[in-house]
């Protein structure tokens, strides 16, 4: 496909389209079985190399498709703050974030950030850095790539989509503020996805400046109203669990309610989840250890 971007408000082509080959599979198949025939019971220490057949093929948006896109707004934006972040953290955000830009979504298609997102590991470029998992949180590849997907979250939020996938955090993160209004994901799920209902494609552009990242979503000017209401904490206790909720209004260019979701969003404690380094000391032994792993433990934690 020819990549686009947007530049003074005009889609223009970043890379052009190429025509590819597809490979002609019944035609492959007879060419090489009449060769095996031919050769059956010679003996010859020559090679033999045989031409598969194929078929040029047109790439579904070419260079000449830039009014085929029907981009002529920018119609939702979504933005968060990753001020204090580790190295590691910030490297993995632009590692990630260099994964949407420029992608394309089509009318009716249901967007999924973890297929886009692919694989997460050394191989693909992540740094080690702290993820919560399980009941813990702890380094692994890939930390700050939920800054991406709330940030993707809250575009989409904007841009009056459909959300039909979407996860909080277990506990309050101070990067995701405000409070509410946060996307978490982790390969293969959860999953953040929504769908592109508006009536043609959206392309998203991103940017970084300073230490807010920004996801910007291009697409076309249906006439839709957006109207958020939140995000609001609706419970706040000593411990630092706390629930919050936030509500998405849209209506078409008619005044009809075409969309009206509610997103709740209840958080743990974030001592539930200790960093390396702050893990509670256990004063009886779990019942899925044995003996001696319990007596080592002990031993390491000067436990009577």
């Amino acid at each position: 496909n020819a990549s686009f971007a947007v530049e003074e408000g005009k889609v223009v082509i970043t890379s052009p389209s190429k025509n590819g080959i597809d490979l002609d599979v019944e035609k492959g198949i007879e060419k090489i079985s009449h060769q095996l025939i031919l050769e059956n019971g010679k003996k010859s220490n020559t090679a033999t190399t045989i031409e598969l057949p194929y078929r040029e093929i047109n790439p579904p948006l070419s260079s000449e498709d830039v009014e085929k896109l029907k981009i002529n707004k920018l119609i939702g934006e979504g933005k968060s703050n990753f001020k204090g972040s580790p190295k590691n953290r910030i490297f993995n955000i632009n590692v990630a974030t260099s994964r949407y830009n420029g992608i394309l979504i089509k009318p009716g298609e249901e967007f999924s950030f973890v297929k886009i997102l692919g694989e997460v590991d050394g191989e693909h470029g992540y740094l080690p850095e702290l993820v919560i998992k399980r009941d813990k949180t702890e380094p692994e590849f890939g930390g700050g790539i939920c800054q991406v997907s709330t940030t993707t979250f809250r575009a989409a939020i904007y841009s009056g989509l459909k959300i039909t996938a979407r996860r909080n955090h277990a506990y309050p993160v101070r990067y995701y503020n405000p409070q509410g209004m946060d996307a978490t994901v982790y390969v293969p799920r959860p999953d953040l996805r929504f769908i592109n209902n508006t009536p043609g494609y959206i392309l998203i552009q991103t940017k970084i400046e300073g230490t807010e990242l920004i996801f910007q979503f291009y697409g076309t000017d249906d006439g839709r109203k957006i109207e958020i209401i939140g995000p609001k904490i609706t419970e706040k206790n000593p411990d630092g669990s706390m629930k919050a909720t936030f509500t998405q209004n849209v209506y078409d260019n008619d005044g009809n309610q075409i969309i009206s979701d509610i997103f709740n969003s209840s958080y743990d404690s974030p001592s539930k989840y200790p960093h390396p380094g702050q893990e509670p000391i256990l004063t009886e032994k779990p019942n899925e250890w044995s003996k001696n792993e319990w007596t080592k433990y002990k031993k390491e934690h000067n436990i009577q």
